[in-house]
């Protein structure tokens, strides 16, 4: 069991330098370069789906293969289809966090406390603050969003709570 830990630790530090190289500005990693280090995949299947992006931090996926991904500095939340082609989704001041639940709203957290829901139909509201730093969102399987904050609380918010104001 050991010996699995550490080669599953070695792939995870190949797969983060590479991001951190083709996120940074650095050299792009060329789709035609990528390479199957590891899994069951070796034909070939496994590819770049964007590179060159800004500072990206944070990943989700939705359920229609719709990366989501974010610049911390710019304020910016791109998407990334499947296709490839990133787009920019939605600007949010300081975002800290993703998370996207089965409907495709995706869920910012923030610097400021906040937290902002964005529809596929580019709609945005803030539907909660919690007045400290958003360090981490997620959804549990009824759809309730949890939130961790730099203070060390772990909240969960109610789906229904989680309303657009009027």
């Amino acid at each position: 069991m050991q010996g699995c830990f550490r080669i599953r630790t070695v792939f995870l530090s190949i797969f983060v330098a590479a991001a951190i190289l083709a996120g940074t500005g650095g050299a792009a990693w060329p789709e035609d370069e990528a390479k199957v280090v590891g899994g069951s995949r070796a034909d070939g299947g496994s590819r770049v789906i964007g590179s060159g992006l800004p500072g990206t931090a944070g990943l989700v996926l939705d359920g229609r293969g719709y990366a989501y991904t974010m610049d911390r500095e710019a304020g910016t939340i791109l998407c990334v289809p499947p296709d490839g082609r990133p787009m920019v989704y939605a600007h949010v001041d300081g975002p800290t966090a993703l998370a996207v639940d089965r409907l495709r709203t995706l869920f910012v957290g923030t610097a400021g406390g906040d937290i902002f829901a964005v529809t596929p139909d580019g709609a945005m509201d803030r539907v909660f603050r919690c007045g400290c730093r958003v360090s981490g969102l997620s959804l549990d399987r009824d759809g309730n969003l949890l939130v961790a904050t730099d203070k060390g609380a772990l909240l969960r918010l109610v789906r229904e709570d989680l309303r657009f104001s009027d």
